[in-house]
C-alpha cells in the first residue's frame, strides 16, 4: 500500500511537472507589457524572443534583456514594460531555455553568446545596449568580447560568479536566503522555466555557471560597463560588484539600496532609474558618430 501510494505521489508531480513545461509563451502579463512573441531561425537555433509590441519611434538603440540561470526572458517582462517606452526592448530566450529549442548538447558560456550573436543577425539588429542579470552577465561579458561590434554598451546586474564563492552548495544556499528576502516570489515562475528546461539541462548549466571566470574577461571589456548592484544581493554581493567595476576597463558602479538579486522582476521600477541615464547616453554616442561621418 505504501509503495502504491508514492507511485501516485510521482505520477502526481510528473503530470504536474508536464503542465508546467506546456505553459503558454505568452500570457496576458506579456501584452499588459507590450510585448509580443516572435520566433526566428539563429543558425541551428529557433530563436524565440519578447519584443517590443509598439516601438517608439526615434533613433535610440535598441536595449537586450539577457536572463539568468535555466530561468526564461519571462521574468524579464516588468523591466521591458518600463524601458519600452524610450527604447525598443528585446529579451530572448537562449537556446536551451523557455521557448527556444533545445539542443541535446548543452551550451557553455561562449556558445551561448555566440548564439546570442547569431540571433541578433537574424533579428536585424547590428547593434545594441545590452541589460543582463546574473548568469546573463557571464554570457554578456563573452559576447562583449567574442562579438565586440554589436556591443555599444553593458548594464551587468548581479553578476555572477563571485570568485571567493565558487561552489555550487555555497551558490544554492545564497539563493535560498535570496528568495526569503524577494518581496515578490519568483517561485511560480520559475517552476514554469525550470520544467521547460529539464532536470538535466538545469544541473549541467549550473555547472557551467561556476566553471566559467567572469573576472578574466572584465578586464577585456573595452564596451562601456554599468555594474548594478542590490543592497540585498547574498548572490552577487557588494564586495565583488565593486572588485568587479574595478577589473573593468570602463566600468562604473551604482547600488540600489533595498533591493535583492533579481532587480528586474521585484524591483523594475528602481532598477530602469538607475540604467536610464546609462542607456541614454548610447544615444548621444550614436547621434555624435553619425553627425561625426557626415
Amino acid at each position: 500500500m505504501a509503495a502504491g501510494r508514492a507511485l501516485a505521489r510521482t505520477s502526481r508531480a510528473m503530470l504536474g511537472w508536464h503542465r508546467l513545461a506546456q505553459h503558454p509563451a505568452e500570457t496576458e502579463e506579456t501584452q499588459r507589457a507590450g510585448l509580443i512573441g516572435v520566433r526566428v531561425q539563429a543558425g541551428p537555433y529557433r530563436m524565440f524572443a519578447r519584443v517590443s509590441a509598439r516601438p517608439p519611434e526615434n533613433d535610440r538603440l535598441p536595449v537586450v534583456l539577457v536572463h539568468g540561470l535555466v530561468i526564461s526572458s519571462r521574468y524579464m517582462e516588468p523591466l521591458a514594460a518600463i524601458l519600452g517606452r524610450d527604447f525598443r526592448v528585446l529579451a530572448p530566450d537562449m537556446p536551451g531555455f523557455g521557448e527556444s529549442d533545445k539542443p541535446r548538447h548543452i551550451l557553455d558560456v561562449d556558445e551561448l553568446a555566440d548564439a546570442l550573436a547569431l540571433w541578433l543577425d537574424a533579428s536585424g539588429i547590428a547593434r545594441a545596449a545590452f541589460v543582463g542579470n546574473s548568469f546573463g552577465c557571464q554570457v554578456l561579458a563573452a559576447l562583449a568580447l567574442r562579438h565586440a561590434a554589436v556591443v555599444d554598451r553593458l548594464v551587468l546586474q548581479g553578476p555572477t560568479v563571485d570568485p571567493a564563492a565558487r561552489n555550487l552548495v555555497v551558490q544554492f544556499w545564497r539563493d535560498i536566503i535570496n528568495g526569503r528576502r524577494e518581496p515578490r516570489p519568483m517561485g511560480p515562475l520559475a517552476r514554469i522555466d525550470y520544467a521547460k528546461a529539464g532536470v538535466r539541462r538545469a544541473l549541467l548549466t549550473a555547472r557551467v555557471l561556476i566553471r566559467d571566470r567572469i573576472e578574466d574577461r572584465l578586464p577585456l571589456i573595452e564596451a562601456p560597463t554599468l555594474v548594478l548592484h542590490g543592497g540585498r544581493d547574498p548572490v552577487s554581493p557588494q564586495a565583488w560588484a565593486e572588485a568587479a567595476t574595478r577589473l573593468l576597463p570602463h566600468g562604473s558602479l551604482v547600488v540600489v539600496e533595498g533591493a535583492t538579486h533579481t532587480m528586474n522582476y521585484t524591483y523594475p521600477d528602481e532598477f530602469a532609474a538607475a540604467i536610464l541615464p546609462f542607456l541614454e547616453e548610447a544615444t548621444q554616442a550614436s547621434l555624435t558618430t553619425s553627425e561625426a561621418t557626415r
